[in-house]
C-alpha cells in the first residue's frame, strides 16, 4: 500500500476529506487547516485564543468543528460550530454542555456528535440548524468517535474500549468487538462493506480494517508509535490518518490495494501469540491445563496440613 505523508506539522490532528475528495481539513495545534490533498496548498482556516478541533466537512462551502470559543453570553463549554471554509460566517450550534465530535449524516440533514449532558459523554443526534437534539446512546462511560452507516441508519462508535453500532431509528444497539483490546475509531467505508479502526491487537496502536460486521481483520500499519483518526476519501479507494512515525504527530494518507482480504482473527490466535512471545512451561500449563494445576496445588496443601497435624500430636503425647 502506498503511504505519504501530507504534512510537516507538530500535532495536526482529525483529518477529514472533502465531499469531492480533493481537499483535507484537519486540526493543527488549536487551530482549523485545509489543504489539498497531497498537502499542497495548506492554509489556516479558522483560529481563535480558544481551543479548536474535531473539523468535518459539512459540504463544499463549509465545515463543523468544536471550539472552546462561545457566542456572548453563553456558558464556557466546548461547543459545535459551523463555519464557511473562508474562515467567514461562524455559527454556534450547541449550549449548556461539552460536545464535541460532529459527523455529518450521508444525506446532509443530521448531525451526529458526542455531549457531556450527564455525567459521561454519549452519542446525540440534531438537525443542522442545531435544533431537535436527540440523545442517541446512554451506556455507563464515555461514548466517542460517531461514523454513520452510508446509508444513514446506524451509527458506529467507541465505548470502553470496543465498538458498537446504533439503530439511529429504534436505538438497538449491537457489539461488533469482544476483546481484550483497545479498540477505537471506528470509521465505516463509504459503499458500507468495511470499517477502518484503531486497535493496539498488534502491540501498537495502528490502523486496522474490518468487515462492517466487526468481523475478521487486517492491519494497515505496523509503524511502532501511535497511529489513529482514520478517514476515508469518498472513493473509498484512500484513508487519512494521524501518526507520530516521523517523531511529531503528522497526517498521513494510504491508497488501498486492490483485492484486499481481511482473515478472522480470534481470542485464540491471541493466546498462540503469547505463547510464541515465551511464555514459562507452568504459564503454559496454567493457560492449557489449569484443573490439572489446581488438583496438584490441593495434594501438595492436603500433605502439608497432615504432617503439620501428626507433629503437633508428638508433641502433646498423643503419637
Amino acid at each position: 500500500m502506498a503511504d505519504i505523508q501530507v504534512t510537516n506539522g507538530v500535532n495536526e490532528d482529525s483529518p477529514a476529506w472533502s465531499m469531492d475528495g480533493k481537499k483535507l481539513v484537519y486540526a493543527s495545534d488549536q487551530d482549523i487547516w485545509i489543504a489539498n490533498a497531497d498537502g499542497s496548498g495548506s492554509r489556516k482556516l479558522y483560529g481563535s485564543m480558544s481551543w479548536d478541533g474535531d473539523p468535518v466537512f459539512y459540504d463544499s462551502n463549509s465545515i463543523l468543528f468544536a471550539s472552546e470559543q462561545v457566542d456572548a453570553f453563553s456558558s464556557k463549554f466546548i461547543s459545535i460550530h459551523r463555519i464557511g471554509i473562508d474562515g467567514t460566517g461562524r455559527r454556534q450550534l450547541t449550549t449548556n454542555a461539552h460536545s464535541r465530535e460532529p459527523a455529518r449524516s450521508p444525506d446532509g440533514g443530521r448531525i451526529a456528535y458526542i455531549s457531556r449532558i450527564g455525567n459521561d459523554y454519549d452519542i446525540w443526534v440534531m438537525a443542522t440548524d442545531g435544533t431537535s437534539k436527540i440523545r442517541l446512546t446512554d451506556g455507563k462511560g464515555n461514548e466517542k468517535d460517531p461514523s454513520w452507516s452510508p446509508d444513514g441508519k446506524y451509527i458506529v462508535y467507541s465505548l470502553q474500549g470496543n465498538i458498537f453500532k446504533t439503530d439511529v431509528a429504534t436505538g438497538s444497539t449491537l457489539k461488533l468487538t469482544n476483546d481484550t483490546f483497545q479498540n477505537t475509531d471506528p470509521e465505516v467505508s463509504p459503499d458500507g462493506t468495511w470499517m477502518a479502526f484503531v486497535s493496539t491487537r498488534s502491540g501498537d496502536q495502528d490502523i486496522w480494517l474490518t468487515n462492517a460486521d466487526g468481523k475478521g481483520a487486517l492491519q494497515l500499519t505496523s509503524d511502532s508509535g501511535i497511529q489513529k483518526c482514520p478517514a476515508w476519501s469518498p472513493d473509498g479507494k484512500r484513508i487519512a490518518y494521524v501518526s507520530d512515525a516521523s517523531g511529531e504527530f503528522n497526517i498521513r494518507v494510504m491508497t488501498l490495494e486492490d483485492g484486499l482480504s481481511i482473515s478472522e482473527y480470534t481470542e485464540q490466535e491471541e493466546i498462540v501469540i503469547q505463547d510464541e512471545n515465551g511464555l514459562s512451561p507452568l504459564d503454559q500449563l496454567l493457560t492449557e491445563k489449569p484443573g490439572l494445576v489446581i488438583s496438584a496445588a490441593g495434594m501438595v496443601v492436603l500433605v502439608f496440613v497432615i504432617l503439620m497435624i501428626r507433629k503437633f500430636l508428638k508433641k502433646v503425647g498423643f503419637v
